[in-house]
């Protein structure tokens, strides 16, 4: 069984593992130079970025939306279902650990839980579950609801729907339980992950109600922004409200970046510029209409910021941090990072993945290793 980075100092390093031809940066030019995912491809990407190194990958996922021009381009599509391809990576890789979305609004906690321990068990411990309550009207309506559940009272969902997994995975006899939100009586069948390796699990949720729910849940946070604060502000309210849990560990923070590395220096911002302006505004509207609720909220932005800064904003993943430069230059704001954000993790997508890309990483490892602050797959035993 993997167990988790004991030692602080040391940085977990994630890789965003495609789902389409582009994930958060939306650009046309991306798409066309991105391959196709295919069987071979994903197969191929998830066996690279174990022989880099990375400690892991992670499965974003999303059932439904509008968006017509997305698919079309590739823009976040084709997405497979993050716990089915997990388990197909699995079987093709060694020691990645393999972070997969399952929706706690779309599911029981039985599913979640049996699906979650058979995951677990057949990577030997390699398994986290991202945990993620939906937004999306169009996701509903294919489980045969009218509308969404308000945001605060998913996530009290969330919390009732974790809990009562972690019980079906940690006790032998039968459970007896009556929520508020689910009834479920019975036992697990095995495997079970029980108490002492139970499975990883992760959130992205940064609303008052998000935090809440990681604080007293969670063992990770995926956060977006760019800006050492917000992490920081992050972490300080997740050590308070983790208190209040009665937590006696301490919540850690992943911060979510983007990255393109070129080997002089200039060539990686000047890669960027070139995708940034092809950025495809239709499929930018529809995907952060998706996101933001309505397509009223993107008017809104609009209004308030000029069309042309709010589509830059929505495709260019301007609110991510960017990992642009030489190997020694990525390497060196990554170590900064780590001193001055106190992460514990570091998410990565490249907006121009392939197999190639991500060999331009390795330097930035040894970089890491060297500084003490990261160490190779053949020296440890843990995922993150």
């Amino acid at each position: 069984m993997k167990e988790r980075n004991p030692d602080p100092s040391k940085l977990s390093i994630g890789y965003f593992f495609p789902q389409g031809q582009t994930d958060l940066i939306w650009s046309d030019e991306a798409a066309r130079r991105t391959p196709p995912i295919t069987r071979k491809v994903l197969i191929d990407m998830a066996q690279a970025a174990e022989a880099v190194g990375f400690d892991s990958l992670f499965l974003a996922d999303t059932w439904s939306g509008h968006q017509r021009v997305s698919e079309q381009f590739g823009h976040m599509s084709p997405k497979h279902h993050a716990p089915l391809l997990a388990m197909g990576l699995f079987g093709v890789t060694e020691h990645i650990g393999i972070i997969s979305t399952f929706h706690t609004t779309f599911h029981q906690p039985a599913h979640v839980a049996r699906m979650g321990a058979t995951l677990h068990s057949f990577s030997e411990g390699r398994w986290a579950w991202n945990v993620v309550t939906g937004y999306s009207e169009p996701e509903v309506g294919l489980f045969g609801a009218s509308s969404m559940v308000e945001h605060d009272e998913r996530y009290a969902m969330a919390d009732e729907f974790t809990s009562v997994v972690k019980r079906l995975w940690e006790e032998t006899e039968p459970v007896d339980i009556d929520g508020k939100y689910y009834r479920v009586t019975g036992r697990l069948k095995e495997p079970r992950p029980g108490t002492a390796g139970r499975p990883l699990i992760v959130n992205a949720g940064a609303s008052p109600a998000g935090l809440n729910y990681a604080a007293k849940h969670a063992d990770l946070l995926v956060l977006a922004g760019n800006t050492d604060q917000i992490f920081l502000d992050a972490k300080s309210e997740l050590d308070r409200l983790g208190k209040e849990h009665g937590r006696t560990d301490k919540v850690g923070i992943s911060p979510w970046a983007v990255s393109i590395i070129r080997d002089n220096e200039g060539e990686a911002e000047e890669e960027y510029e070139r995708l940034a302006s092809t950025v495809n505004e239709a499929a930018a509207i529809e995907l952060a209409a998706d996101i933001l609720g309505n397509i009223d909220s993107v008017k809104k932005m609009f209004d308030k910021m000029g069309k042309d800064e709010a589509i830059r904003l929505l495709g260019a993943a301007t609110v991510n941090i960017h990992l642009m430069g030489t190997p020694d230059q990525v390497a060196e704001k990554i170590i900064a990072l780590k001193g001055s954000s106190e992460m514990d993790s570091l998410l990565i997508s490249f907006p121009l993945w392939s197999p190639q890309e991500l060999a331009r990483f390795t330097p930035v490892l040894q970089r890491l290793q060297d500084a003490g602050i990261w160490t190779p797959p053949e020296k440890r035993n843990y995922s993150w």
